[in-house]
């Protein structure tokens, strides 16, 4: 701590408060920017995994077919993992209302969905079964609901098609919204639920697919869940998984965290690449300390670790402060962001997006993943110039001293 606050070299020491500023800098951003993609992550997982089916199964029918009687699953083992299940029913189709149209995805629930939806029944201002327990009854997200100008208790022309003789009809149906809900994602502008009595009628038929919807405990299991019913199940199953749908786009956002991860890790190792230079300007200016101590009997052991110490405790007084910024940045990132926007006076950072606020989620196998690493690299930085030490000769150091 002496040499690094006072020194007779006053380039090297310039270059060793380089060397600890760039460390702290960079473990902080590092610990800044993971705990944001971790807290973007965490938020894609459930509001997407929270409102798409996990795994689907369905019976597999001819396009205009009756409606199965039960839709039901046979019996099946135990599978570990599966949280419950329901019976839905799922189709396409346009929603109109005093002239504005704009396609809707329409989706019949029973009563059991609610429970094992919790992000769709936080988002329902309401007991769901109570809204779509009227016939003809259903809920629009609230975006969906202020673009047409619907109020509660209005009632909206849904338009959808039918497969009927081998063409394809549209067909007409009336319903009235009693409620809305609102998620924070993109099925705020394109869900409109409906009760599975009235999408069991049989002038549904052909209109859409009907199956049972498993949730899963960890969605993340899907394809491996999904694998197991299909050996379980007889042919006339169809049994799909969420992946087949969103599984690139999660690849994409792992992928993307690995890549910054990476640079952000080189981002550190250049500034602990900096303790190198610092080292190596210490080393000549101690050559004559080097070759005093070499004659009075220290061994190279003893001076390699004079001169690794040198280095690590740079390296390590930068982690410990850069985790300390980093930390206090990873929690307070929304406050943060709210006082440089007020400062520019300017709501670019969320423009555009379903987030009011920037997630944030600080792990600790994260924070010490980043601290070994950091440390791994400044040790190995520290190491070249301390080998060199070894190198230095008594004799000529000393003349030359």
């Amino acid at each position: 701590m002496r040499y690094l606050a006072s020194g007779k070299h006053q380039y090297a020491r310039f270059i060793g408060w380089v060397s600890l500023l760039g460390i702290t800098l960079g473990v902080a951003v590092l610990i800044l920017v993971l705990s944001v993609m971790n807290g973007f992550d965490r938020e894609l997982s459930s509001r997407i995994l929270g409102t798409v089916p996990h795994i689907v199964v369905e019976p597999i029918r001819e396009p205009g077919s009756a409606l199965p009687q039960d839709l039901s699953l046979p019996e099946v083992s135990d599978i570990e993992g599966v949280q419950g299940s329901f019976a839905f029913y799922e189709s396409q189709g346009m929603i109109t209302r005093n002239r504005a149209v704009s396609p809707i995805a329409i989706y019949g629930i029973d009563p059991k969905a609610a429970d094992l939806l919790p992000i769709l029944k936080a988002g329902i201002a309401g007991n769901l079964s109570n809204l779509l327990a009227r016939p003809r009854s259903m809920v629009l997200g609230a975006p969906l609901a202020r673009q047409l100008g619907l109020l509660l208790g209005d009632s909206v022309l849904v338009m959808m098609t039918r497969v009927e003789g081998g063409r394809v009809r549209p067909r007409l149906e009336r319903f009235q919204v009693t409620g809305t809900f609102e998620i924070g994602a993109e099925l705020d502008s394109g869900l409109a639920l409906i009760a599975l009595r009235d999408a069991s009628e049989p002038r549904f038929a052909g209109t859409g697919r009907f199956g049972t919807r498993l949730v899963l405990a960890d969605a993340f299991g899907a394809p491996e869940v999904a694998e197991q019913l299909r050996a379980e199940l007889s042919d006339e199953w169809r049994v799909s998984d969420w992946s087949a749908s969103y599984g690139e786009l999660f690849r994409a956002v792992r992928f993307e965290k690995g890549m910054m991860f990476l640079l952000l890790v080189l981002i550190v190792g250049i500034a602990s690449f900096n303790i190198v230079a610092g080292q190596t300007m210490l080393v000549n200016d101690k050559r004559g300390d080097i070759a005093i101590l070499r004659t009075m009997g220290a061994g190279d052991g003893a001076v390699l670790r004079v001169f690794l110490l040198q280095g690590m405790v740079t390296a390590l007084l930068g982690v410990t402060l850069g985790v300390i910024l980093g930390v206090l940045l990873a929690l307070n990132i929304t406050d943060l962001v709210s006082g440089l926007e007020r400062f520019f006076g300017t709501r670019a950072v969320l423009e555009g997006t379903y987030f009011n606020e920037v997630p944030s989620r600080l792990l600790g196998s994260d924070v010490l993943v980043i601290c070994g690493l950091t440390l791994a690299i400044s040790a190995v930085a520290a190491y070249m110039p301390a080998s060199k030490a070894l190198a230095v000769n008594p004799v000529i150091a000393l003349h030359d001293n």
